[in-house]
């Protein structure tokens, strides 16, 4: 056992393992020389002393574990680091195969090593860009268990798990539409739509003018895509198949071959075209180009369009402040010089106009894209304290602010929701709540049960004084309770009936200290 631990910068003591995920416990063996003697840990920066060997480690980091030694009155100590690791799914590419067979390549470098269960039985541990397979005796679900480790701490790292199907045959998809199009002078891209796919099958694209050649090795995510910069004979016609590729065995099924004359049209790149507010600006997504550029000019709220930059893929297009209401203008130019297509794209909008005391109107601009879902869309209102949520059905409406935090300063935004998750945000309205805390203008300190005490709403915190003064100015109450209030009494007898003047020193959830003054009555009936 002393073989496989890990030792301290001296020697005197070791633990089994230095890397591990969380929660992890580290067990001290100790080696030390020195007899009999008290031997005490700090387990992290900051942490007390123990005399325990044994610590739990629940949050990934990285800890340094000081051993103390008091000899001779002299301190003696030795450290050693550990971390430990989320625990996270290692990164894993299965791969269907013929007869049942699944094959299963590492791309993990988070962990040292993983560990595939195909069964209770059976598995296997493999290293960065290793390769394993497996069959099956049935094609019925089969759940597969994924474990990463962390040098020899075997056990302290979570397993996930894996559903697959496996099946008898592999089959390649049937092209339903093929066309080679340019997109500029001798520079071609196919259009491919199949009748479907599996997303576990690598498939192998091939174009064949006399001569077979693949265009395209790997998976599949949809019915409909593009492939770029083919080679290309723009005089001869074509034929193009599809093969399933059996990883296990080194075997291919192929579709039918899909035959057609070329060409001469051009294929947009804006299929995936998107915008949105983030921390850093504004984020434009495109497809990437390999050839010719992308012009972008933005217009802020009604200006003109003006020119920004080149870009050949997605990027942020920084901004002065996300307040501010930007579109933008994209036109693709190819490696010729010529303006292809033109797209304009924005995140979603909110403008806003004060209706009343703490509402406003909000007027909305849904997204403009080239996505094909259609999303859900929600406003935000509040700051980082309180915040309130809820759809928006129509592209104008109102919205009364909520101050819990008592913060003068709030937003309004919005966010458009696709139905595969992505979220686009919109620009941030500063609006501001007029905090205002309700004191009755009349009291009646007689005893009956009803509107005896001077009470306050609305406060934002319990931190708050009141003071009571005579219309002369003249103190008569002061407290640090907000409730119940003044009961309206004067050294033990009810105050005389008229009007009082009223202050409150409060504070908000934020810390700001505020002051909110004026007059009630105290009437006795």
């Amino acid at each position: 056992m002393v073989g496989a631990q890990v030792f301290s910068s001296k020697g005197r003591f070791s633990v089994e393992f230095d890397r591990g995920c969380s929660p992890m416990t580290v067990n001290i063996t100790e080696h030390d020389p020195f007899g009999n003697i008290t031997r005490q840990y700090y387990y992290f920066e900051g942490a007390g002393i123990t005399n325990s060997q044994t610590f739990t480690y629940q949050d990934a980091g990285v800890y340094q574990i000081v051993q103390v030694i008091g000899q001779d009155g002299v301190e003696k100590s030795d450290t050693l680091f550990v971390e430990a690791f989320e625990s996270i799914k290692p990164k894993v590419e299965f791969q269907r195969c013929n007869g049942l067979e699944l094959s299963v390549t590492s791309l993990d470098t988070y962990y040292d090593s993983i560990r595939v269960y195909f069964t209770v039985d059976d598995s296997v541990t493999l290293e960065a860009d290793e390769t394993a397979s497996f069959t099956f005796s049935s094609g019925n679900n089969q759940i597969i268990g994924l474990k990463g480790f962390f040098d020899n701490a075997d056990e302290v790292c979570d397993s996930f798990f894996e559903e697959i199907v496996p099946i008898p045959t592999l089959n390649a998809p049937e092209i339903i539409e093929a066309s080679v199009k340019e997109s500029c002078k001798d520079i071609f891209s196919l259009y491919l739509q199949l009748d479907g796919f599996d997303t576990l099958t690598n498939y192998r694209i091939n174009v064949i003018q006399g001569s077979s050649t693949k265009v395209f090795d790997g998976f599949l995510d949809q019915l409909s895509f593009n492939i770029s910069d083919i080679p290309f004979n723009r005089n001869n016609d074509y034929c193009v198949n599809i093969e399933a590729y059996d990883a296990c065995n080194n075997t291919s099924s192929f579709s039918s071959d899909y035959c057609a004359e070329t060409t001469q049209l051009s294929l947009s790149p804006f299929a995936s075209l998107y915008s949105t507010y983030e921390a850093s600006g504004i984020y434009i997504n495109l497809d990437p180009v390999e050839l010719g550029t992308f012009e972008i000019y933005r217009k802020l709220e009604e200006d003109d369009f003006e020119f920004r930059s080149e870009q050949t893929a997605s990027f942020t297009d920084p901004i002065g402040s996300n307040g501010r209401r930007y579109s933008y203008k994209i036109d693709y130019v190819d490696s010729c010089g010529q303006v292809l297509y033109t797209a304009e794209t924005n995140p979603p909008l909110v403008t806003t106009e004060k209706a009343g005391l703490n509402q406003y109107s909000v007027s909305f601009t849904p997204p403009v894209n080239s996505l094909m879902t259609s999303p859900t869309h929600e406003y935000q209102s509040g700051n980082s304290f309180s915040q309130t949520t809820g759809e928006i059905n129509q592209s104008d409406f109102s919205i009364q602010l909520d101050a819990k935090d008592g913060s003068p300063r709030q937003f309004i935004t919005a966010t458009s929701i696709y139905p595969d998750g992505l979220i686009l945000r919109s620009n941030a309205e500063t609006v501001r709540h007029e905090l205002v805390i309700y004191v009755p203008n009349a009291f009646t300190p007689n005893g009956d049960g009803l509107n005896d005490n001077l009470e306050l709403f609305g406060l934002p915190t319990e931190i708050a004084t009141t003071n009571i003064y005579t219309r002369w100015g003249q103190l008569i109450y002061t407290s640090d309770e907000p409730s119940p209030g003044w009961d309206g009494t004067l050294n033990g007898s009810i105050a005389p009936e008229g009007t009082y003047l009223y202050e409150i020193i409060f504070e908000t959830a934020s810390g700001e200290k505020r002051t909110q003054k004026g007059t009630f009555a105290l009437i006795k009936k």
